[in-house]
């Protein structure tokens, strides 16, 4: 029995069509998963369900007494009171405030009746949370958990997550994964928006494909089909892994571009999360630093590349000692740096598409030059003065990542590039990287996906508690065993 129907939707952003015609239903006590590349609707699709936009055309029906009737929302506050929660990427807590009281301000609840809804809850969904902590002091994993808790204690009729277990290890989603067939389980639906063709078939009882705004394929667990009709849905084009581009290339090491020695780098609270003996980054070659989240991964790159002081050790670009060069010098003598979370670091959200890439460049770009970088990139929609907040999550790192075609860096430094793309758009940027090798660039990745840094580097280190604990060339026998050993023993 349907719980709610989208029929006929269509939206538009000026020229651009977002959604086109999709007629969509959830059923009771179903997860539904929605996948699509990077800018396919599917975040517009859940903001539309969540009152955050309205539909230029169709509707939405929700069962109430038993019946389907219309619905309208035109703001989530709508939407909360027809039972509907949205859990996305970014969480929407107040820092200065304790978990209970985040909950207690959602449920609009004493702070001591929220106590007892949020232990019943946890213990319900078996999660782990200190209801008394700061907000502030936790980490995003952790908020993203506080977000599911939140979510769960206002007992939903439709719970969505609009990609929100991209950022999280692979343990912290086994716990969402759980507590979302739990949910299904007493009857509650879910909406299940991802990029990712892994998590949708762990997770989704069925997934509706969506492709360029249009709902393309449906998916049943009871049918017979394999990861490739997925991928045939999602993408017109189905590309190869770049491991092979890469062994064919067999670049040659010709010298440091960027090295790292006896460096130590604080955290944000004055802890030690960085002490590295020596690290280097060889000219036209990809080094890769892989770990589980959280062992020191942010505090290097923004130490290597100066947003960060290094309290001991230096670092050395091209020859020359910029330990004590601000990033703004650093950038200047070739060191790019290129973040792992758009929204905050990565780009402008109020400038333009064009706006941010102009920004990026260091002379004078030509309009075909932007809407070059923007194709080369595969940056939808491809419209050049859409403001940058309207894109999705994948589609503002692609634009994060257009300072690689605009620059002519000595060295790059890319943390968790591929994290919020999708397939196709994750081989683009690997050959990225490989070609920006090839062209002498030192290229430092450093990333949590095993895969990802087995299928792009010349070379790779396993990060665990802010020290380099191993480093082992490409081609190494047993190499994916020996990193997994790696970053377990040493964690």
């Amino acid at each position: 029995m349907a719980l709610i129907s989208l029929v006929g939707i269509t939206k538009r952003f000026g020229s651009v069509v977002a959604l086109d015609n999709v007629s969509l239903g959830v059923e009771s006590g179903e997860i539904l998963g929605v996948l699509g590349e990077n800018g396919s609707g599917k975040s517009t699709l859940t903001k539309i369900i969540y009152g955050v936009y309205v539909p230029d055309s169709g509707y939405i029906e929700l069962r109430t007494d038993g019946l389907m009737r219309r619905a309208f929302f035109s703001s989530p506050k709508e939407a909360l009171l027809s039972g509907i929660v949205m859990i996305s990427q970014r969480p929407q807590l107040v820092e200065e405030l304790s978990v209970l009281d985040n909950i207690a301000l959602f449920l609009g609840y004493s702070r001591g009746r929220t106590r007892k809804i949020v232990e019943s809850t946890m213990s319900r969904f078996n999660i782990k949370l200190n209801a008394d902590a700061l907000v502030g002091s936790l980490s995003y994993t952790e908020k993203q958990l506080v977000e599911l808790v939140k979510a769960l204690s206002f007992k939903p009729r439709l719970l969505i997550l609009d990609e929100a277990t991209t950022y999280l290890p692979r343990d912290v989603k086994a716990r969402f994964y759980e507590a979302l067939r739990t949910f299904a389980s007493i009857g509650g639906s879910v909406i299940f928006i991802t990029h990712k063709i892994p998590e949708a078939l762990e997770v989704c009882d069925r997934i509706a494909v969506l492709r360029r705004g249009r709902l393309v394929r449906i998916f049943s667990r009871k049918d017979v089909f394999s990861i490739d009709d997925l991928r045939k849905a999602m993408f017109e084009e189905v590309s190869p892994s770049v491991a092979t581009e890469r062994v064919e290339e067999a670049k040659a090491e010709d010298g440091k571009v960027l090295r790292a020695e006896g460096l130590v780098v604080l955290d944000d609270y004055g802890k030690r999360a960085v002490s590295i003996d020596e690290l280097v980054v060889e000219r036209g070659s990809v080094h890769a630093v892989v770990g589980v989240a959280g062992n020191g991964q942010k505090e290097l790159c923004e130490g290597l590349s100066g947003l960060r002081k290094a309290v001991e050790g230096r670092v050395v670009l091209d020859g020359e000692d910029v330990t004590r060069s601000k990033a703004s010098e650093r950038a200047s003598k070739g060191l790019v740096y290129i973040p792992e979370d758009p929204f905050r670091t990565g780009v402008v959200l109020d400038l333009t598409i064009m706006e941010n890439i102009r920004l990026f460049a260091t002379g004078r770009l030509s309009s075909d030059t932007v809407k070059k970088v923007i194709s080369e990139l595969r940056i939808s929609p491809p419209e050049p003065r859409i403001k940058s907040y309207m894109l999705s999550g994948g589609n503002l790192q692609k634009l994060s990542l257009s300072r690689a075609l605009l620059l002519n860096p000595k060295c790059m430094i890319v943390h968790n590039p591929t994290r919020m793309l999708d397939e196709a758009s994750s081989r683009q940027v690997k050959l990225l990287l490989r070609d920006s090798a090839r062209k002498g660039v030192g290229v430092l990745l450093v990333s949590e996906d095993i895969d990802e840094v087995i299928d792009v580097a010349d070379k790779i280190s396993v990060i665990a508690n802010g020290r380099i604990v191993k480093t082992l060339p490409a081609m190494y026998p047993r190499l994916r065993e020996e990193i997994e050993e790696a970053m377990s023993t040493y964690a």
